[in-house]
C-alpha cells in the first residue's frame, strides 16, 4: 500500500478551501474598498484630461467647446487640450482610456472606473499566476498586488497607468489562451491607452514562434491598429502622431542616471525587497520566457529614465513603469513555489519546514507592508482626493462675477467643471495680453497662483504690466491660498 499523503500546510489548506464564491465577496470588498478612496472631483491636467476626452466621447463628440472663443486667445486653452490649425479645441491624450471612462459617463460613474479596472487586473493577474503556480501562490500574489501601492493609486485615480497594465496583461492572456483575435484587440487597446506599451513587443519576440498562432495575431492586428492610425491620422494629421507630439523632444541622456535610480531604489521600496528578491530566485531555471519576463520591466524602466517630462521628487512617479511591474509578481511567485518546494519537500527538516512558514508569512503580510507605505506617503490612502479643489474654485465663484477670467494653471480644470468662470492658463506667454484685452472690455481678471508657481516668470509679468491687489484667502490643498485682481495701471 501506498503511504499517506503528507498533511498540507496550514495556509496551503486555506487556499485550497478557499471557493469561487469567496473570490467573488473578494473582488466585490476590493471595489467599494478602492470606490470608497477614489477620486471624487477632477483636478490637474492628467485628470482633467482624461475625464474631460471620456466625456466628449459619450457625447459622440471629439472636440472641446469652450465659454469663450479662443480664436487668437490660446492662454484660454485648457491643459491637456490643444488648439488645431482649424481653431477647433482637440484633445493631447491617446483615446484608449477616455474610451473606458466614456462608458463610465454613459453610466454617470466616471470615477468609478478605476475601482472597475483595478478589480479586472487582479483577476487577470489570478488568471495568469494559476496557468504555472499552484493555488497558494496565486491567492497570496494576487493579493499582495491588490493592495500595492500603484495599484491602488491607479484603482482610485482617473490616471491612465493601471489601465495601460490591465489592458497589457488582458491582452497576454488571451494570447497564451489562443484567442488571436481577443488578444489582437486587446493589443490594439493598450497601445491606444498608452503608446509605449508598443514597447512590450521587444521581449514579446521572445516567445513568439514563426507559427500559425503569431500569422493570425498579426492578421487580426492589422483591423484595429489602423483605427487607431486613422483616428491620429484625423486628429493629428499622421497615423505615427499623438496628441503627446513628439515624445523625443524630450528624451535626454542627462537625466537617465538619477531616473534610472530613482525607478530602481522606488521599485525595491514600493514592490518591497521579498517580491524583488522572490523575483530574482523565479528567474531560475533559466529559459526564454523567464528570460521575456525580465525584460518586460526592464524596457520600460530604461525608456523612461530617458524621459525629461517626469519627475523623481515623489513615489508615484514610479507609476510609468507599471505596466511591467505584473511580470515581477509572476516571477516571484515562481520564486515563492520553487522556494517553498525545496524547503518542505522530501527530506525536509524542522528547520527548513520553519523557513517555508517563514516564507509563507513574509507573502502573507505583504498587503499590510503596502498599505503602511501607502499611508507614509500622506496622499494615497485619502477619502477626500479632489474635494480641496472643488472649494477653492467655489470660494473663488462666490465673489467672483459670473464670465470672469480667472487664471490658474493645476486648477483651470476645476474652474471649467465646476464654475461659470473663465479660466485661462496663467503660465501661458500669451496670458498677459488676454488679460489686457478682458481688461480693455471691462471684465473684471482674477489670478490664482499656486506656491510653487508663485515665482513664474508668467506671474512676475503680471505684477509688472498690472495693478495687482489681494482681495481673498481661499481653502486650497495649500491651506489658504491668496487671490488676486488684476487691474490696469
Amino acid at each position: 500500500m501506498s503511504s499517506p499523503a503528507p498533511p498540507l500546510p496550514p495556509l496551503a489548506w486555506l487556499c485550497q478551501r478557499i471557493q469561487k464564491r469567496h473570490l467573488v465577496f473578494a473582488c466585490l470588498f476590493l471595489f467599494l474598498l478602492y470606490g470608497s478612496f477614489r477620486q471624487r472631483f477632477v483636478w490637474g491636467v492628467d485628470s482633467f484630461g482624461y475625464f474631460q476626452q471620456g466625456k466628449l466621447y459619450s457625447e459622440g463628440r471629439l472636440y472641446l467647446p469652450l465659454p469663450q472663443d479662443p480664436a487668437g486667445q490660446p492662454a484660454l486653452v485648457p491643459l491637456g487640450f490643444s488648439q488645431d490649425p482649424a481653431g477647433r479645441i482637440i484633445p493631447n491624450y491617446p483615446p484608449g482610456f477616455p474610451l473606458l471612462l466614456a462608458l463610465g459617463h454613459w453610466l454617470r460613474a466616471p470615477t468609478w472606473v478605476p475601482p472597475l479596472v483595478g478589480v479586472l487586473s487582479c483577476l487577470i493577474l489570478f488568471a495568469l499566476l494559476r496557468e504555472r503556480v499552484g493555488r497558494e501562490a496565486a491567492l497570496l500574489f494576487t493579493a499582495a498586488w491588490a493592495f500595492m501601492p500603484l495599484t491602488v493609486y491607479g484603482s482610485t485615480m482617473l490616471m491612465s497607468d493601471l489601465a495601460a497594465a490591465t489592458v497589457l496583461l488582458g491582452a497576454w492572456l488571451a494570447f497564451r489562451r489562443g484567442r488571436s483575435a481577443l488578444a489582437a484587440w486587446l493589443f490594439a487597446l493598450c497601445f491606444a491607452v498608452r503608446p509605449t506599451n508598443v514597447l512590450f513587443l521587444l521581449p514579446f519576440l521572445l516567445v513568439l514562434r514563426p507559427d500559425r498562432a503569431t500569422g493570425r495575431l498579426v492578421l487580426h492586428l492589422l483591423l484595429p491598429c489602423a483605427l487607431y492610425g486613422f483616428y491620429n491620422l484625423f486628429l493629428y494629421g499622421a497615423p505615427w502622431r499623438t496628441g503627446y507630439g513628439n515624445i523625443f523632444s524630450s528624451m535626454s541622456a542627462a537625466v537617465f542616471p538619477s531616473h534610472l535610480a530613482f525607478f530602481a531604489t522606488g521599485t525595491l521600496a514600493i514592490l518591497s525587497p521579498v517580491v524583488v528578491g522572490l523575483a530574482l530566485i523565479g528567474l531560475f531555471p533559466w529559459n526564454r520566457e523567464k528570460t521575456f519576463l525580465l525584460l518586460w520591466p526592464v524596457v520600460f524602466m530604461l525608456f523612461y529614465s530617458f524621459w525629461a517630462g517626469g519627475g523623481i521628487d515623489r513615489w508615484w512617479w514610479a507609476r510609468f513603469i507599471l505596466p511591467g511591474y505584473a511580470a515581477l509578481f509572476i516571477l516571484a511567485a515562481d520564486g515563492y513555489q520553487s522556494t517553498a518546494r525545496w524547503l518542505s519537500g522530501p527530506g525536509a527538516t524542522r528547520w527548513s519546514r520553519t523557513g517555508a512558514l517563514v516564507l509563507a508569512l513574509l507573502t502573507l503580510s505583504l498587503p499590510a507592508y503596502y498599505i503602511k507605505y501607502g499611508y507614509i506617503q500622506g496622499d494615497l490612502w485619502l477619502h477626500d482626493k479632489g474635494v480641496a479643489s472643488r472649494q477653492l474654485v467655489r470660494e473663488v465663484a462666490a465673489f467672483a462675477p459670473k464670465g470672469s477670467l480667472v487664471g490658474s494653471i493645476e486648477h483651470t480644470s476645476s474652474f471649467l467643471l465646476y464654475t461659470d468662470l473663465v479660466p485661462f492658463v496663467a503660465n501661458h506667454p500669451q496670458a498677459p495680453d488676454l488679460v489686457a484685452r478682458a481688461l480693455a472690455e471691462g471684465r473684471r481678471v482674477f489670478l490664482v497662483p499656486e506656491p510653487w508657481s508663485a515665482s513664474d516668470p508668467a506671474n512676475l509679468a503680471f505684477s509688472r504690466r498690472f495693478a495687482v491687489r489681494e482681495v481673498a484667502r481661499c481653502h486650497s490643498p495649500w491651506n489658504l491660498l491668496p487671490v488676486y485682481e488684476l487691474s490696469a495701471r
